[in-house]
Protein backbone atom coordinates (compact mmCIF):
# COMPACT_ATOMS: atom_id res chain seq x y z
CA UNK A 1 0.00 0.00 0.00
CA UNK A 2 1.90 3.00 -1.27
CA UNK A 3 1.67 6.50 0.65
CA UNK A 4 -0.98 7.40 -1.64
CA UNK A 5 -3.72 4.87 -0.17
CA UNK A 6 -2.53 5.26 3.15
CA UNK A 7 -3.36 9.36 2.89
CA UNK A 8 -6.05 8.82 1.53
CA UNK A 9 -7.76 6.06 3.92
CA UNK A 10 -6.36 8.08 7.12
CA UNK A 11 -7.92 11.48 6.34
CA UNK A 12 -11.08 9.80 4.65
CA UNK A 13 -11.79 8.76 8.57
CA UNK A 14 -10.16 11.79 10.43
CA UNK A 15 -12.59 14.37 8.59
CA UNK A 16 -13.47 16.45 12.19
CA UNK A 17 -9.61 17.06 13.11
CA UNK A 18 -9.84 20.10 10.75
CA UNK A 19 -13.08 22.38 10.30
CA UNK A 20 -14.58 20.35 12.62
CA UNK A 21 -17.75 22.54 12.33
CA UNK A 22 -17.99 22.43 8.27
CA UNK A 23 -17.19 19.28 7.81
CA UNK A 24 -20.30 18.03 10.32
CA UNK A 25 -22.59 20.47 9.45
CA UNK A 26 -23.96 19.11 6.41
CA UNK A 27 -24.42 16.17 8.70
CA UNK A 28 -26.25 17.90 11.04
CA UNK A 29 -28.33 19.26 7.91
CA UNK A 30 -29.28 15.37 7.30
CA UNK A 31 -30.47 14.81 10.82
CA UNK A 32 -32.79 17.81 10.67
CA UNK A 33 -34.52 16.88 7.69
CA UNK A 34 -34.52 13.40 9.12
CA UNK A 35 -36.73 14.82 12.19
CA UNK A 36 -38.37 16.97 10.00
CA UNK A 37 -39.86 13.88 7.49
CA UNK A 38 -40.57 12.06 10.92
CA UNK A 39 -42.76 14.49 12.49
CA UNK A 40 -44.70 15.61 9.25
CA UNK A 41 -45.25 11.32 8.62
CA UNK A 42 -46.83 11.39 12.04
CA UNK A 43 -48.53 14.87 11.40
CA UNK A 44 -49.69 15.07 7.70
CA UNK A 45 -51.44 13.22 4.83
CA UNK A 46 -49.39 10.62 2.57
CA UNK A 47 -49.78 12.75 -0.16
CA UNK A 48 -48.46 15.84 1.83
CA UNK A 49 -45.40 14.06 2.47
CA UNK A 50 -44.02 12.81 -0.71
CA UNK A 51 -44.03 16.43 -1.61
CA UNK A 52 -42.20 17.20 1.31
CA UNK A 53 -39.70 13.81 0.76
CA UNK A 54 -39.26 14.98 -2.48
CA UNK A 55 -38.24 19.05 -1.53
CA UNK A 56 -36.20 17.79 1.58
CA UNK A 57 -34.33 14.98 -0.65
CA UNK A 58 -33.56 18.04 -3.28
CA UNK A 59 -32.61 20.15 -0.40
CA UNK A 60 -29.83 17.41 0.63
CA UNK A 61 -28.82 17.11 -2.36
CA UNK A 62 -27.81 20.35 -2.91
CA UNK A 63 -26.07 20.36 0.77
CA UNK A 64 -24.18 17.59 -0.81
CA UNK A 65 -22.61 18.94 -4.15
CA UNK A 66 -21.83 22.49 -2.71
CA UNK A 67 -20.52 21.35 0.85
CA UNK A 68 -18.17 19.44 -1.01
CA UNK A 69 -16.87 21.97 -3.30
CA UNK A 70 -16.85 24.21 -0.27
CA UNK A 71 -15.04 21.70 2.05
CA UNK A 72 -12.64 20.98 -0.90
CA UNK A 73 -11.73 24.97 -1.33
CA UNK A 74 -10.88 24.86 2.24
CA UNK A 75 -8.92 21.38 2.45
CA UNK A 76 -6.59 23.14 -0.36
CA UNK A 77 -5.82 25.88 1.47
CA UNK A 78 -4.50 24.58 4.78
CA UNK A 79 -0.69 24.87 4.86
CA UNK A 80 0.69 21.21 5.90
CA UNK A 81 -1.53 20.53 2.17
CA UNK A 82 0.41 23.33 0.20
CA UNK A 83 3.67 22.54 1.41
CA UNK A 84 3.55 18.82 0.35
CA UNK A 85 1.48 19.57 -2.96
CA UNK A 86 4.05 17.98 -4.92
CA UNK A 87 3.98 14.52 -2.62
CA UNK A 88 0.05 14.10 -2.36
CA UNK A 89 -1.36 15.27 -5.50
CA UNK A 90 -4.18 18.21 -5.49
CA UNK A 91 -6.85 15.86 -7.10
CA UNK A 92 -6.06 13.41 -4.30
CA UNK A 93 -6.23 16.07 -1.19
CA UNK A 94 -9.64 16.76 -2.48
CA UNK A 95 -11.27 12.60 -2.58
CA UNK A 96 -11.29 12.27 1.25
CA UNK A 97 -13.73 14.90 1.13
CA UNK A 98 -15.78 13.67 -1.05
CA UNK A 99 -15.93 10.11 -0.25
CA UNK A 100 -17.08 11.17 3.56
CA UNK A 101 -19.40 13.31 2.26
CA UNK A 102 -21.14 10.82 -0.53
CA UNK A 103 -21.22 8.19 2.13
CA UNK A 104 -22.85 10.33 4.77
CA UNK A 105 -25.54 11.52 2.10
CA UNK A 106 -25.91 7.99 0.95
CA UNK A 107 -26.61 6.67 4.71
CA UNK A 108 -29.13 9.47 4.97
CA UNK A 109 -30.94 9.62 1.80
CA UNK A 110 -31.43 5.60 2.07
CA UNK A 111 -33.12 6.42 5.87
CA UNK A 112 -35.28 8.91 4.47
CA UNK A 113 -36.67 6.37 2.47
CA UNK A 114 -36.78 3.76 5.04
CA UNK A 115 -38.64 5.95 6.85
CA UNK A 116 -41.27 7.06 4.13
CA UNK A 117 -41.35 2.97 3.70
CA UNK A 118 -42.85 2.89 7.42
CA UNK A 119 -45.72 5.12 6.45
CA UNK A 120 -46.50 4.56 3.27
CA UNK A 121 -47.03 0.80 1.64
CA UNK A 122 -44.82 -0.68 -1.02
CA UNK A 123 -42.81 2.13 -0.79
CA UNK A 124 -38.94 1.23 -2.20
CA UNK A 125 -35.95 3.02 -3.68
CA UNK A 126 -34.11 2.02 -6.34
CA UNK A 127 -30.55 1.52 -5.55
CA UNK A 128 -29.13 1.40 -9.08
CA UNK A 129 -30.74 4.69 -10.03
CA UNK A 130 -29.23 6.30 -6.68
CA UNK A 131 -25.94 5.03 -7.35
CA UNK A 132 -26.24 6.60 -11.21
CA UNK A 133 -27.10 9.50 -9.88
CA UNK A 134 -24.29 10.26 -6.96
CA UNK A 135 -21.98 9.03 -9.66
CA UNK A 136 -22.70 11.72 -11.32
CA UNK A 137 -23.09 14.24 -9.20
CA UNK A 138 -19.46 13.16 -8.07
CA UNK A 139 -18.06 13.39 -11.66
CA UNK A 140 -19.79 16.99 -11.17
CA UNK A 141 -17.95 18.19 -8.38
CA UNK A 142 -14.75 18.08 -9.23
CA UNK A 143 -14.39 20.50 -12.32
CA UNK A 144 -16.40 22.96 -10.08
CA UNK A 145 -14.22 22.55 -7.19
CA UNK A 146 -11.05 23.27 -9.72
CA UNK A 147 -12.98 26.42 -10.60
CA UNK A 148 -14.23 27.42 -6.93
CA UNK A 149 -10.38 27.13 -6.30
CA UNK A 150 -9.38 29.39 -9.04
CA UNK A 151 -11.49 32.14 -8.12
CA UNK A 152 -10.96 31.62 -4.18
CA UNK A 153 -7.26 32.71 -5.36
CA UNK A 154 -8.55 36.34 -6.63
CA UNK A 155 -11.92 37.09 -4.65
CA UNK A 156 -12.75 36.27 -0.81
CA UNK A 157 -15.48 33.70 -1.87
CA UNK A 158 -16.58 33.19 2.19
CA UNK A 159 -18.76 36.31 2.02
CA UNK A 160 -20.08 35.28 -0.99
CA UNK A 161 -20.91 31.48 -0.09
CA UNK A 162 -24.36 31.67 1.25
CA UNK A 163 -25.54 33.86 -1.97
CA UNK A 164 -23.93 30.87 -4.38
CA UNK A 165 -25.65 28.19 -2.32
CA UNK A 166 -29.35 30.24 -2.88
CA UNK A 167 -28.71 30.69 -6.37
CA UNK A 168 -28.08 26.84 -6.51
CA UNK A 169 -31.30 26.32 -4.76
CA UNK A 170 -33.06 28.91 -7.01
CA UNK A 171 -32.02 26.84 -10.03
CA UNK A 172 -32.57 23.01 -9.21
CA UNK A 173 -36.67 22.33 -7.66
CA UNK A 174 -36.31 22.39 -4.45
CA UNK A 175 -39.08 25.39 -3.36
CA UNK A 176 -41.06 24.20 -6.54
CA UNK A 177 -42.16 21.25 -8.72
CA UNK A 178 -40.66 20.76 -12.63
CA UNK A 179 -44.18 20.95 -13.77
CA UNK A 180 -45.08 23.87 -12.00
CA UNK A 181 -42.82 25.90 -14.44
CA UNK A 182 -43.20 27.04 -18.38
CA UNK A 183 -42.06 24.88 -20.36
CA UNK A 184 -39.40 27.10 -21.43
CA UNK A 185 -38.11 27.46 -18.30
CA UNK A 186 -38.14 23.99 -17.29
CA UNK A 187 -36.09 23.37 -20.51
CA UNK A 188 -33.84 26.03 -19.71
CA UNK A 189 -33.43 24.66 -16.43
CA UNK A 190 -32.83 21.11 -17.52
CA UNK A 191 -29.70 22.04 -19.37
CA UNK A 192 -28.29 23.09 -16.25
CA UNK A 193 -26.26 19.89 -14.80
CA UNK A 194 -26.98 20.43 -10.92
CA UNK A 195 -30.73 20.76 -11.69
CA UNK A 196 -30.12 17.03 -13.99
CA UNK A 197 -28.95 15.55 -10.75
CA UNK A 198 -30.80 16.60 -8.08
CA UNK A 199 -34.05 16.03 -9.91
CA UNK A 200 -32.73 12.97 -10.75
CA UNK A 201 -31.98 11.98 -7.43
CA UNK A 202 -35.70 13.64 -6.07
CA UNK A 203 -37.52 11.62 -8.33
CA UNK A 204 -36.05 8.04 -7.08
CA UNK A 205 -36.47 9.31 -3.96
CA UNK A 206 -40.61 8.71 -5.08
CA UNK A 207 -40.30 5.97 -7.02
CA UNK A 208 -39.34 7.33 -10.44
CA UNK A 209 -35.79 5.73 -11.51
CA UNK A 210 -33.95 5.83 -14.43
CA UNK A 211 -35.37 5.11 -17.54
CA UNK A 212 -34.10 5.31 -21.29
CA UNK A 213 -36.39 8.74 -21.71
CA UNK A 214 -33.70 10.42 -19.59
CA UNK A 215 -31.50 8.75 -22.68
CA UNK A 216 -30.77 12.33 -24.23
CA UNK A 217 -29.74 14.47 -20.93
CA UNK A 218 -27.42 12.06 -20.01
CA UNK A 219 -25.85 12.52 -23.58
CA UNK A 220 -26.46 16.62 -22.85
CA UNK A 221 -24.51 15.51 -19.62
CA UNK A 222 -21.75 13.89 -20.70
CA UNK A 223 -21.05 16.13 -23.30
CA UNK A 224 -21.13 19.37 -20.61
CA UNK A 225 -18.88 17.01 -18.25
CA UNK A 226 -16.51 16.46 -21.27
CA UNK A 227 -15.93 20.41 -21.88
CA UNK A 228 -15.63 20.91 -18.14
CA UNK A 229 -12.98 18.03 -17.85
CA UNK A 230 -10.66 19.20 -20.82
CA UNK A 231 -10.71 23.26 -19.00
CA UNK A 232 -9.94 21.26 -15.61
CA UNK A 233 -7.33 19.25 -17.62
CA UNK A 234 -5.81 22.42 -18.80
CA UNK A 235 -5.92 24.80 -15.79
CA UNK A 236 -5.09 21.92 -13.48
CA UNK A 237 -1.06 22.63 -13.32
CA UNK A 238 -1.23 26.50 -12.85
CA UNK A 239 -3.98 26.34 -10.17
CA UNK A 240 -2.26 23.65 -8.02
CA UNK A 241 1.20 26.00 -8.39
CA UNK A 242 -0.70 29.06 -7.79
CA UNK A 243 -1.67 27.39 -4.67
CA UNK A 244 1.86 26.49 -3.83
CA UNK A 245 2.76 30.12 -4.48
CA UNK A 246 0.55 31.51 -2.09
CA UNK A 247 0.72 29.59 0.93
CA UNK A 248 2.04 32.25 3.50
CA UNK A 249 -0.90 34.22 1.97
CA UNK A 250 -4.29 32.27 3.06
CA UNK A 251 -7.58 33.11 3.42
CA UNK A 252 -9.34 33.63 6.72
CA UNK A 253 -11.77 29.87 7.10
Amino acid sequence: MNYRVRYLLRRVFRQADRFTLLNLSPVLIYIAGLILLFIGFITMEDSTMVRVLYGTVGFMAAVWIFSMVILNKNEAYVKDSILKVNYIPLYLRILPTMIYQTIMFMIFITMYSAFTALFVDNWMMNIYSLLYYILLGLILVIPFTMLFLGVSMHINTNKINPVLFVIVLLIVPVFYLPEQLPSAVENIFSLNPFYYVINGLQNNAIHQAWTVNRLPFDVLYVTQMAILYLWMFEAYNKIKIQLYNEKNSMPEF
